[in-house]
């Protein structure tokens, strides 16, 4: 989207234009255009936290090893690599954009588990199956277990697509492969 584009969008949502409207009328999903705004606001993460340069000095061959490594699973700038490393000495989840699509994947399957869980227990509720206490114990307990893990991996997708700057458009594309 052209600065103009973006500057004009912007104004329409001052002037009190819906998101709906505004995302008809550019051609971009509701999700692009509260980006958007919330760029133009100053309120993105990046503005939030703010950041700090920071020097070490390193053998040159340690550092074009450890590049190397990192453009290998997708990471393609020194900065970007620094950062993952950094966050995983820190003992957070690093998803490389390497792995984000089977990632998605696997997400997805998730959420597909969910829904025949939650089926599955329409069926008994509705008595077109008949379980023991016992079983329906332990269907309900699959269905929260199998809401929070996915609720938790879902989490950890969008936060790895938003630190990567995923477009929209390639996201859709991506969940239309999976289909």
């Amino acid at each position: 989207m052209t600065i103009e584009k973006r500057q004009e969008l912007v104004a329409r949502f001052r002037n009190g234009a819906s998101v709906n409207t505004l995302s008809k009328t550019f051609g971009v999903t509701i999700r692009h255009i509260n980006r958007v705004v919330t760029e133009e606001r100053g309120q993105t993460k990046g503005r939030s936290t703010p950041s700090k340069t920071v020097a070490f000095r390193a053998p040159i061959g340690e550092i074009d090893t450890f590049l190397a490594g990192a453009a290998a699973v997708g990471i393609t700038g020194s900065s970007q690599a620094f950062r993952v490393l950094l966050r995983m000495a820190a003992g957070l989840f690093e998803l490389f954009p390497n792995q984000l699509d089977a990632f998605n994947r696997t997400v997805w399957l998730k959420g597909k588990e969910l829904d025949l869980l939650n089926q599955l227990a329409k069926s008994v509720h509705r008595g077109k199956l008949r379980l023991s206490v016992d079983d329906r114990v332990l269907l309900a307990k699959s269905i929260d277990t199998n809401a929070r893990l996915h609720e938790d991996l879902r989490g950890i997708l969008d936060e790895a697509k938003s630190r990567r700057g995923y477009a929209v458009a390639r996201l859709i594309t991506a969940k239309e492969a999976l289909r």
